[in-house]
């Protein structure tokens, strides 16, 4: 039986949540990033925050560059996706790829939203109405990275 579930929005922007069984947040964080304009990924300090979680099953979002997106955001877009996999793959972690549209046509199931970033904030606050979402305490709105970290981590839950 697994212990954990762990959703990775890998965006730079994104979030990793981890949920017990029981379906309660264990932890959560932003996207570890570094540098001057925050945009490179901390894979020391992604890989660091996974080991910690050993009886776990990872559902990591499909990385699909957007139309919108320049050649650079196209490029950092699919490095973080694949270096994401090489943690993954070297901690031995066991882990799936989902597509967006697929976890939440079942997580939102019900939701009358359309978008998406608006509807993965309503679903962790009714499903987890204590729990802060905002990215830092001096922050004033939710941070759409954690919460859709966390739906992909419930996903995991309810489709296993």
């Amino acid at each position: 039986m697994v212990k954990y579930y762990i959703g990775i929005d890998n965006g730079v922007k994104g979030g990793i949540s981890v949920l017990d069984s029981e379906y309660n947040i264990v932890e959560k964080i932003v996207m570890p990033v570094f540098g001057t304009s925050k945009k490179e990924y901390d894979l020391n300090k992604i890989s660091k925050f996974l080991k910690k979680y050993n009886d776990c099953f990872i559902i990591l979002e499909k990385a699909q560059p957007q139309f919108r997106d320049g050649k650079k955001q196209a490029f950092k877009t699919g490095f973080g996706y694949g270096a994401i996999q090489g943690i993954l793959s070297s901690l031995q972690l066991s882990y799936i790829i989902v597509s967006a549209k697929e976890w939440q046509k079942k997580v939102f199931a019900g939701l009358c939203v359309d978008d998406t970033k608006i509807a993965s904030i309503l679903f962790c606050q009714r499903q987890w109405p204590l729990e802060d979402w905002t990215a830092t305490k001096q922050s004033q709105k939710e941070h759409d990275g954690l919460t859709d970290a966390s739906c992909l981590a419930y996903y995991g839950l309810i489709t296993r």
